[in-house]
């Protein structure tokens, strides 16, 4: 649940994050030494602006300039509010400030929070058009998108892409610990746009869906995307009178999501490809907490490829990953550009597969299914096939498959998942589980003496390479579907092994659960009204943030693993509740923060001699 109130121990973590992640610096650069001019409060605005934003996360509070306003303004202690700088002496130029009236009206005429000036005590608090001056100078610097920003060059784009995408890393990397396992799942989630989208481009695109042409460039068939439902709110977009600019956020899209009732439909907005840690499939017990170790917000009709391979790219930068659990959508994904380019960086998948998606090929004389040679006398229309959900398999299942797999699959001596893309297989008779009359009639006398079974091949075994040869060596062609290699991994599909590496993709939909559930990082549709890809990518990685510092706290409070000097893992001292201020105390407290900033002041101005 999210908080009830603002804790100071809560405050300084947020702290922590925002100033020891260098996040500023990208943001908010600092102005180089020497130069002229008025330096403004940009760099500070812009850390309040960030540390609002976690602090509207931590209450469950849309992540809005308004929120973000309110929380640092009416939600902490006025001590607090001095040591963060939300109060802070006089700043404002204005030839004569209007001192501060608490019974003159909170907004003014055009409906925002008047800006609170104490022009006689020589301090003010932060005002909103400030946070709205501090989001304005971040997209315009910081935009990508080719709808909020269509001028600038390629490189430029890149550069500024990058940069966010910067931000979004060490904003995780903040918020992660060292890791033990080496696996991730990914997984693509909806997020509505907070504007509505153009009818026109709405329409196209339901046209493509009814007609079957709704799947992305990188995919073999036309599949339903296959993510997490959108989180739709009951309200509707705002309708009102505004210039089709404000009416639509120039860098969302129209694209295809999966709806609450399995079938496929249109959502305007942007994907969030997100990457998180999981246990190994072999680890016991709970050796990492659930974190997210990488995301990236993209317009929802973009293809899933080039994003997320560059994500996995940052993400090896911090951590290294072995195997990559995903579902439908990344094993429909064509093998040249995804499956190759995967294990080219040392990552192998663990692929879903379903009960109806089983094909078999000939290769060589040899039957592959599921990327999987077997011996082409195996009854394949016998085999146990994967259920839709494991709650449908039973010990009975996966004993059959293990049957199946002794008797008729061949064993794999190289697995071609690497960055050599070939691979050695021996038949069953070969490899000593059974006897077959094409190896010869030792090997069927061998066999019988052990008890093993006998394999009749086919009547043209004489022709097929894999009946003749002791090995059969394949490099399957990426581009030709045939060869199954977008279907290769490293488990037999069906068994308890398999079964138990692709159960770790579940962890991805644990994640978005707790980031979308509105009572916690609340990442749905209004949580940001800010259009451009540059603020949606901050947005959540700033949420993230907050996600990745519960998971870790908590998993660190049960397990009592991590490392005990981290300072996000640092337990909370008691907390005795607060009391409100007298104005008297107010202008105490005031009067105190006043005279240390002049303090400072001086020692800052060097003596004239």
């Amino acid at each position: 649940m999210s908080a009830k109130r603002l804790t100071r121990p809560m405050v300084e973590r947020t702290v922590h994050m925002i100033d020891n992640s260098g996040v500023l610096d990208i943001l908010a650069p600092p102005t180089p030494k020497g130069q002229r001019g008025r330096k403004g409060q940009i760099r500070a605005n812009t850390r309040l602006w960030a540390i609002g934003v976690i602090l509207c996360t931590r209450l469950g509070h849309e992540t809005t300039v308004a929120g973000v306003h309110g929380v640092l303004t009416e939600a902490l202690p006025r001590d607090l509010q001095w040591q963060l700088g939300v109060l802070r002496p006089l700043t404002t130029k204005a030839a004569k400030p209007r001192s501060f009236d608490p019974e003159q009206a909170r907004l003014t005429k055009n409906g925002k929070p008047r800006k609170e000036i104490w022009a006689d005590e020589g301090y003010e608090r932060i005002g909103y058009d400030d946070l709205v001056n501090v989001a304005a100078k971040i997209k315009d610097r910081l935009d990508y998108g080719y709808g909020t920003a269509p001028d600038v060059s390629d490189e430029e784009r890149d550069w500024r892409r990058t940069q966010v995408e910067d931000v979004v890393d060490r904003l995780i990397t903040i918020s992660v610990i060292p890791r033990s396992c080496t696996t991730c799942a990914i997984d693509g989630t909806g997020q509505w746009s907070w504007n509505i989208g153009p009818r026109k481009e709405r329409t196209d695109a339901q046209k493509r869906l009814d007609t079957g042409a709704a799947h992305a460039p990188s995919e073999d068939v036309s599949t339903s995307l296959q993510v997490t439902p959108i989180s739709a709110e009951d309200t509707p977009a705002p309708q009102g009178q505004a210039t089709g600019a404000l009416r639509h956020c120039l860098d969302a899209a129209w694209g295809y999501k999966t709806g609450k009732a399995g079938q496929k439909e249109v959502g305007y907005g942007f994907h969030q490809h997100t990457v998180v840690r999981t246990a190994d499939p072999n680890s016991t017990g709970r050796p990492e907490p659930l974190l997210v170790e990488g995301l990236v917000v993209v317009p929802a009709n973009e293809d899933v490829v080039e994003a997320s391979l560059r994500l996995l790219d940052r993400i090896q930068l911090r951590s290294k990953i072995t195997r990559l659990a995903g579902d439908l959508l990344y094993t429909n994904l064509k093998a040249d550009r995804w499956a190759v380019p995967l294990a080219q960086r040392g990552i192998e998948q663990i692929l879903a597969m379903r009960e109806d998606g089983g094909g078999c090929v000939d290769i060589n004389g040899a039957v592959m299914q599921y990327g999987w040679m077997h011996c082409p006398a195996a009854p394949m229309d016998q085999r146990p096939l994967p259920a839709t959900f494991a709650r449908d398999e039973d010990e009975e299942h996966y004993d059959a498959v293990e049957e199946f797999k002794a008797n008729w699959a061949f064993d794999r001596k190289e697995s071609g998942l690497g960055s050599n893309p070939s691979s050695k297989w021996i038949c069953p008779a070969m490899a000593g589980r059974g006897g077959c009359w094409a190896r010869g009639t030792d090997n069927v006398t061998v066999a019988q003496e052990a008890g093993l079974p006998i394999i009749t091949p086919p009547q043209d075994w004489e022709s097929r390479p894999c009946c003749t040869n002791k090995t059969m060596d394949f490099t399957p062609d990426p581009k030709n579907p045939h060869h199954q290699r977008k279907l290769m991994q490293r488990e037999y599909v069906g068994t308890r092994r398999w079964r138990r590496a692709f159960n770790l993709r579940s962890s991805v939909e644990g994640a978005f659960g707790i980031l979308k559930n509105p009572s916690r990082q609340r990442l749905r549709r209004g949580q940001n009204r800010l259009p451009g890809l540059a603020m949606a990518n901050l947005i959540n990685g700033l949420k993230v943030a907050v996600f990745n510092e519960e998971q870790l706290r908590s998993w660190h409070e049960d397990t009592g693993l991590g490392p005990a000097d981290h300072p996000l893992l640092q337990p909370d001292p008691h907390d005795w509740g607060f009391t409100d201020l007298t104005k008297a105390q107010a202008k105490e407290i005031d009067d105190s923060y006043l005279r240390a900033s002049r303090k400072e002041t001086l020692r800052a101005v060097p003596d004239a001699a």
